[in-house]
C-alpha cells in the first residue's frame, strides 16, 4: 500500500450520504449524454431540457450568491474561514471568490507589512496581558523553572479528552495516560488550533501561529520564516530532534523540516525495524524504542519532537502484531464500529505510550526531562449516535455545542521535574505550547500568538473564528451557554460579562488576521 491510500483508505469513514447530492448534477448531465448518444425518442421531444435546466442552474446560482456587493464585501472579509464564507455567500458564492482570489493572487491579509503587523501584534499583546495580569503575576515562578532540562513532545493522533479517565467494560481506556496526568499536569481544556489535518496541528505547535483553514500550512507555506520552536531551543544549544514514522514525502515533511534548524529529522527509511507497520507507517512502539535508540550521547540537553500515528482513522490497527497482548479493552456492543474501532487504537496508542515512559525511565531520561503529550486533533466524527450513547446523552436532547467543544477538546498534559501534580482547567489552545515550553526553559520567545499556559488568557480561539471559554461558545456569529447549548440573550448578561465576550471577539479578529498575514505573505522573512 502506497503511502497516498492512508488518506483514502480513511475516506469511507468520513463520507455523508448527502454529500453525494453535490455530485447528483454529474449524474443527471450523464444520462441526458447517454440518452441524445443511443437517440432515445423522447428527448427529441424534450430538446429543450437542457437549456431550460442550464438557465435555472445559473438563476440558482445568482440568487444563491446574491450578486450585490454587500454580499461579495462580506464573503471576501471572511476569506480566511470557509465557515464564514459559506454562511455569508453560501457554497457557490465561496467558491467564486476562491477562484478569484486564485486568479488574482490577492491574499486579503489585512496587514501588508511587517511594521502594520507587528503594531498590531503589540496591541494584541498588551491587551491580552492587561486582561491576564493576575495570572501573570502568578506564573512567574514557572519561568526559567526547568532551564537546561531535556524537553520531549509527543502529538498522539486523534486523542481526544473525552477518554481520559472513562472505562470500557470495567477497564481504563488509557491507563498510561491517566496515570501521567494524574502525577503531573493535566491540561483538561487543551483545543486545536484548526479542524484539519495532522500536518497543521504540527504547524501551530512549532510557530505558535494558526495555520490556514485549508490545510495548506505544509504544502503552499513550507518555505516561509517562523519564530519557530527548533529555531529558539537550537540557539539556546540544544540538540534538536524531530521523528515520525511515516514516508517523508507525506504532508511534504522532507521540504518542511528541511527548513527547520532540526540536527536530525528521522523517517521510516531511517529505521532499521520496520517489522510492525499500520498500513504505512511504523506502529508507535517500534517508533518510540528506535528514536531512543537514536539520542545523542552529547554535550547539552536535547528538545525532541515525536510524532505518532497508530491510532489513525480508520483506526483498524492493521498490521499490528499479537493485538490481543496489546489492546487490554473489551469494547463489546460496539465492536466493528468507528467508536469501537477508535477506542481500540486509542488502547493501544496509550499502551504503547506506556512503553515509552518506561523506557525513558529505564535510560535515566525520565526524572530530569520535561515531557509533554497532546492529542494533535479530533478523531471520532461528530454526531456519531454511539458516541453520545457512550457519553452517557440522549440523542433526541443532545447538547450540540458541547458536541462542537467535545470535537476540538483534545488530551494534554505535561512533566516539569520539581513540579507537582496540578490541573489546569482554564481554555488554551496548541498555540500556547510553543511559549509554555520557552517559559519554563527561560528562552527569549519573539513572536508566538499564542501565551503561556501559566499566563493564560480567557478565551482560545480556532482559525474558523469559533471562541471558547470555560463557560461559554462563540460558533462565529452567536454565543452559547457550554452548560445548556442554549443562545445567550446578549441583552440580558451583565454588563462586565457583555464586555468581556465581546472583547474576546474583538481579540480573535486580531489574533486570526495576524496570522493569516504572517502565513500568507511571510511577513516574518529575515526578522528573527
Amino acid at each position: 500500500m502506497q503511502y497516498k491510500d492512508e488518506i483514502l483508505v480513511a475516506i469511507p469513514t468520513l463520507l455523508n450520504l448527502k454529500q453525494v447530492l453535490y455530485f447528483i448534477d454529474f449524474i443527471i448531465i450523464g444520462i441526458l449524454f447517454i440518452a441524445k448518444r443511443v437517440q432515445i425518442k423522447f428527448i427529441d421531444e424534450f430538446k429543450w431540457v437542457p437549456v431550460i435546466s442550464g438557465f435555472i442552474c445559473i438563476l440558482f446560482f445568482c440568487t444563491s450568491y446574491h450578486l450585490i456587493p454587500e454580499s461579495l464585501e462580506l464573503v471576501t472579509g471572511f476569506i480566511y474561514s470557509k465557515y464564514k464564507s459559506v454562511r455569508y455567500g453560501t457554497i457557490y458564492g465561496y467558491h467564486l471568490v476562491d477562484i478569484k482570489n486564485a486568479m488574482t493572487n490577492n491574499k486579503y491579509s489585512p496587514y501588508n507589512t511587517y511594521e502594520a503587523m507587528m503594531k498590531e501584534y503589540e496591541n494584541l499583546k498588551n491587551e491580552q496581558k492587561s486582561y491576564t495580569e493576575k495570572q501573570v503575576q502568578n506564573s512567574e515562578q514557572y519561568t526559567g523553572i526547568a532551564e537546561g532540562k531535556n524537553v520531549f513532545v509527543v502529538q498522539l493522533e486523534s486523542i481526544q479528552e473525552f477518554v481520559i479517565g472513562r472505562e470500557m467494560n470495567g477497564k481504563e481506556i488509557t491507563p498510561n495516560l491517566n496515570r501521567f496526568l494524574a502525577e503531573n499536569i493535566h491540561i483538561t481544556n487543551m483545543h486545536s488550533a484548526s479542524y484539519t489535518t495532522t500536518a497543521d496541528s504540527e504547524h501551530s505547535f512549532i510557530t505558535s501561529i494558526y495555520p490556514s483553514e485549508n490545510g495548506e500550512a505544509f504544502s503552499k507555506y513550507y518555505s516561509n520564516t517562523y519564530d519557530d520552536i527548533f529555531k529558539n531551543f537550537k540557539k539556546a544549544g540544544y540538540t534538536t530532534i524531530y521523528a515520525h514514522g511515516n514516508e517523508d514525502s507525506f504532508w511534504n515533511r522532507k521540504n518542511v523540516f528541511s527548513k527547520y534548524p532540526v540536527d536530525k529529522a528521522y523517517f521510516i527509511h531511517d529505521f532499521e525495524d520496520t517489522s510492525e507497520l499500520i498500513r504505512t507507517y511504523l506502529s508507535d512502539e517500534l517508533l518510540y524504542k528506535q528514536i531512543l535508540d537514536r539520542l545523542p550521547e552529547a554535550q547539552g540537553p536535547i528538545f525532541t519532537d515525536i510524532v505518532a500515528a497508530s491510532s489513525h482513522k480508520p483506526f483498524d490497527l492493521e498490521g499490528i502484531q499479537e493485538k490481543e497482548n496489546k489492546v487490554s479493552i473489551d469494547v463489546g456492543k460496539y465492536r466493528e464500529t468507528e467508536l469501537g474501532n477508535y477506542l481500540e487504537s486509542v488502547n493501544y496508542a496509550d499502551y504503547a505510550f506506556g512503553l515509552f515512559l518506561e523506557e525513558l525511565k529505564s535510560r535515566g531520561f525520565y526524572d530530569d526531562s520535561v515531557i509533554l503529550v497532546y492529542g494533535d486533533h479530533y478523531g471520532m466524527t461528530m454526531y456519531d449516535e454511539n458516541l453520545i450513547e457512550f457519553l452517557g446523552e440522549d440523542i433526541s436532547d443532545y447538547n450540540a455545542i458541547r458536541m462542537q467543544y467535545e470535537f476540538s477538546n483534545v488530551a494534554c498534559g505535561m512533566r516539569i521535574p520539581g513540579v507537582s501534580e496540578m490541573t489546569i482547567n482554564e481554555p488554551v489552545s496548541r498555540v500556547d505550547i510553543k511559549p509554555t515550553l520557552m517559559q519554563i526553559c527561560n528562552l527569549e520567545d519573539n513572536f508566538s500568538l499564542g501565551n503561556s499556559i501559566f499566563r493564560g488568557k480567557p478565551y482560545v480561539c480556532i482559525n474558523n473564528g469559533k471562541i471558547i471559554t470555560q463557560q461559554y461558545y462563540y460558533d462565529a456569529e452567536n454565543w452559547y451557554d457550554l452548560a445548556t447549548g442554549q443562545i445567550l440573550d446578549m441583552n440580558e448578561l451583565d454588563e462586565e460579562t457583555k464586555k468581556g465576550l465581546t472583547q474576546n471577539v474583538e481579540l480573535m479578529n486580531k489574533e486570526i488576521g495576524i496570522s493569516m498575514s504572517v502565513l500568507t505573505d511571510n511577513l516574518l522573512k529575515d526578522k528573527f
